[in-house]
């Protein structure tokens, strides 16, 4: 069986949140594969990603964007080598709208006062099957997440999902 591993920081409004568990559960359901997501532990890391934010802050310093479209090219020319970094420009039709999910309605791996919350958790891993483990330490085994999941659990094609949003969004007048 295939493994895709995912390293996410501990963001718990951004990693830990049932719509982005729902939404890789749905893709472990789909592709048959099982999706392990790691938090990283705070102050003890640095992912490629940061120097990258931090390449493309220097480029953007004292530009003038006058279009969102000008951070793509902004965005490219931060970097010539080894090359220039990949960029897409998405428009409101590429985001949908995970939240209608619902295969899932919590990933505490607890349920009373004491037990381990979501910000205890140090890894996911959301198997084909529809089980979903997790690990309070990097060093300890997975356990069973205790939920009672949806019987016949059957992902949703991300092409039937709606659309996040119905139009583009408007730019608010700032000034």
């Amino acid at each position: 069986m295939q493994q895709i591993i995912l390293y996410s920081d501990g963001c718990s409004a951004q990693n830990r949140n049932c719509t982005l568990s729902n939404a890789l559960l749905n893709l472990a359901l789909e592709k048959h594969v099982c999706i392990i997501q790691k938090y990283l532990e705070k102050g003890n890391t640095q992912m490629e990603y940061d120097s990258m934010h931090s390449t493309i802050e220097r480029q953007l310093k004292g530009r003038t964007i006058n279009l969102p479209a000008d951070y793509v090219s902004l965005c490219k020319l931060a970097r010539k080598n080894p090359r220039p970094y990949e960029m897409s420009y998405l428009d409101y039709t590429f985001f949908k709208d995970f939240n209608k999910l619902n295969l899932i309605k919590s990933i505490r791996p607890g349920f009373k006062i004491g037990d381990s919350t979501v910000n205890n958790l140090r890894a996911l891993k959301y198997n084909p099957d529809g089980k979903i483990e997790f690990k309070i330490k990097h060093s300890k085994e997975f356990q069973d997440m205790p939920m009672r999941l949806k019987p016949n659990l059957n992902y949703i094609s991300i092409d039937s999902l709606p659309l996040l949003y119905k139009e583009q969004l408007k730019i608010k007048k700032k000034f």
